[in-house]
Formats: structure tokens, sequence, C-alpha cells
């Protein structure tokens, strides 16, 4: 709106500017024309007075004198009618663009108080929320340094809790335990179980396979180990980049490997209470892959010490399959028990239909028979009793001791 009136007063200035203009202009072309008339006069009236008399001459240079100061007192009041006007429009064009600037100033330092304060306060309220922002991501970073420094003291307190081999082993046996619970029921395993009789050595699980005879089982011996201090060995060795030291850590890890698959060897399997093989677990898939990445060495342990290494992934695996095979086996143990039941009942539904022939048989002699009493025997009675007088007398009735036949119906 401020810029609208401004650009108003602007076009007002320029229209008074160009009507002085015009009027100075009008000014200047009447003072011209007004002295070609006088000279014209001057030239008509010499020209005359030539040819004129004196007296003439005389008469028209007082005439021309006349003239000539009555348009130079003409041109004199315009000229300051002119002057006038000039000054007077000056004047307000001062005076309205004096107004204009006072009332421009006025508004544009309105408008920058208004524009100041709407900065100062838009900038406040960014500030203020970068502030916030800022604090707030502080705050969260202070908490993810706290929540580092307690991983830090757990990972810290978890080293020192398996730097102890015994520890390491209970770790290694609960999630042995976790992986065999998850897939099989009890009653298809057994947890520290003496493999092989009159042994004390007792290993961690035994899976039981079914065996030749119904109640007899096979079992597959399954024990975790977890040489984690050579593993973090190795682990720096590859982190340092030294492949002499790499070399003899791998050496080191796939030797202890060995010596745990001996042990399981020599105390835990014995066919044919056992399998001819059994399961070596190691906890960690960094670990088991470790030993793959060793195919000679891995195919060595399955021949010669009879010991099948597993990762949790791998052992799953096994488990699971064996499962299945569970599963497969009780259906088909149900499918033969159900034919025994079902030969059965055939055998017991074929001399139930004998009986019913029987019966039937005996039921047809029943009715054959009373079809003859109710014929031959009642028509022989009959004529035997038709010349024997009837007494309906209650007195005769009651020497049978026997009641009327319609009282025993209506009775029952």
């Amino acid at each position: 709106m401020d810029i609208v009136l401004l650009i108003l007063l602007i076009l007002v200035l320029l229209a008074l500017v160009f009507l002085y203009g015009k009027w100075q202009s009008l000014a200047l072309l009447l003072q011209e024309q007004a002295e070609d008339t006088a000279d014209n006069l001057s030239d008509q009236l010499s020209y005359q007075l030539e040819n004129a008399t004196l007296k003439q001459q005389q008469a028209i240079h007082q005439e021309v004198e006349r003239l000539r100061t009555e348009l130079y007192q003409q041109l004199t009041d315009i000229r300051q009618e002119l002057n006038k006007s000039h000054l007077e429009t000056r004047d307000a064009t001062d005076r309205r663009l004096q107004a204009i600037q006072e009332s421009n100033e006025k508004r544009l330092e309105e408008m920058r108080q208004t524009v100041e304060e709407k900065l100062e306060k838009t900038l406040q309220t960014r500030l203020q929320a970068s502030f916030e922002t800022v604090s707030k991501q502080l705050e969260s970073v202070n908490r993810g340094l706290g929540e580092m420094q307690t991983v830090a003291r757990d990972v810290g307190s978890l080293n020192k809790v398996l730097s102890g081999t015994k520890t390491r082993g209970i770790m290694g046996e609960l999630q042995l335990g976790q992986i065999i619970e998850d897939i099989l029921t009890p009653s298809q395993y057994e947890r520290e179980f003496a493999t092989v009789s009159g042994s004390n050595e007792r290993v961690e699980y035994a899976v039981k396979l079914p065996g030749r005879t119904e109640g007899d089982y096979i079992y597959l011996p399954i024990d975790s180990k977890f040489p984690l201090a050579d593993y973090y060995r190795l682990e720096d060795a590859y982190e340092s980049g030294d492949k002499d030291q790499i070399d003899f850590h791998r050496k080191n890890l796939l030797a202890a490997i060995k010596r745990f698959a001996k042990d399981i060897q020599s105390k835990y399997l014995n066919p044919p209470e056992t399998t001819n093989f059994g399961v070596l677990f190691l906890p960690t898939e960094g670990l088991y892959s470790e030993v793959v990445r060793n195919p000679i060495f891995f195919d060595e342990l399955r021949r010669q010490e009879n010991i099948v290494v597993a990762g949790p992934t791998t052992l799953s695996a096994l488990l699971n399959s064996l499962s299945v095979g569970f599963k497969t086996l009780n259906i088909q143990r149900s499918a033969d028990d159900i034919s025994k039941v079902l030969g059965n009942v055939k055998l017991e539904f074929g001399k139930f239909s004998d009986l019913l022939v029987k019966a039937q048989k005996q039921l047809n002699q029943a009715s054959s028979n009373i079809d003859k009493l109710l014929t031959t025997r009642t028509n022989a009675i009959e004529r035997s009793l038709r010349t024997i007088d009837l007494y309906e007398d209650d007195q005769t009735k009651g020497l049978l001791g026997l009641s009327p036949l319609d009282e025993e119906d209506n009775e029952n």
C-alpha cells in the first residue's frame, strides 16, 4: 500500500512538472508571437509613414508607441503571472514532495521497525530451536557415551568371565543345551550321560537313536568345546596382518581342536552302544569357520578320530534331520499298530457276522413255531371245546381264579 501511494505521488509530481513546462512553453510562444506582431506592425507603420504626411506619421508613431507600450505591459503582466504561477506551483510541489518524503520516511521507519522486530523474533525462535536441537543431540551423545561405557564395562566383565576355562565350557554347554532342547523332546536325548558301560566319563548330551528292538537305543554323543584363547590370538594375528603369526596361531587352534576330538573319541564312543562317530560342538560360527576353512583337517577328524565338527547352524540342521527321522519312525510304528488293530477288528467282525446269522436262524425258527401255535394248535383246541357250553356268570369265572382279558388289557 505504501509503495502504491509513493508511485501515485511521483506521478502527480511528474504531471505538475509537465504542466509547468507546458505553461512556460506557452508563455514563450505568446511572447514570440507578440514580438512578431509588433515587428510586423512596426514594419507596416514604417512603410505607411514613408507614404503619409508628417502629421500622420506622428500620429501613427504615437499609436505605435502606445501599442508597443501596451503590448510590453501585457507581456510584462503575463510574465509576472507566469512567474507567480510558477512560484506557486513550485511551492505547492515542494510542499507536496516534502509531505510525501516525510510520509515515506515515517512509513519506511515503521516498516524498518516491523521488519527488524520480525527478523529479531524469527532469529530468536530459530536460534532457540537450534539450541534446543543441539542440546538434545548433546544429551543423546552423552547417553550414547554412557551406554558405550556400560557396554565396554560389560565386555570387559565378559572377557574376565570367559578367561576361565571352566566358565567357557559352561557357556558352550548352555548354548548346546539350548539348541538341543529347542529341537528335540526330552525323551529323545540324555544329559550328563555315561555312554560307555562301567565308565565314569559322562558326555554333556547324548541323542537317543532307535535300536534294532523296541526300547533299545543307540546313543549319539555330543560334547561342546570352546578354545577361546587360541581363537582370540588368531583374531589378533589377523588384525596385525602378520602371516607368520596367523599360521602359527591357526596351527595351535587346530591342534587344540584335534585334542578335543581325541578326548571325545576315547571317552564317549563305544559301538554298538553308541554310534561310530561323535559330534564336537563349537559355540561360535567364527570358530567353526576356522576349522571348515581347512577341509583336509576337517576330513582327517572324521576319518581318523570319527568326530564331526559342528557349529550352531550345522548342529541345528543335524538335529532337525534327526527329529524328522524320529517322526517318520513313529509314523511307521503307529501304522503297524493300526494294521494289527484293523486285522483284529476284521476277525471279530467275521465272528460277529456268524453270530448274527445264527441268531437270525433261531429267530426264524421261533417265528415258525409261533405261527404253528397260532394256527394248528389253536384250531385243534377250538374244535375240542365246541361241545362245551359257555358260562359267563361271575361264579363260574371265579372257579378258575383268572381275571378277564379285557381288564388285563386295560391295566396294561
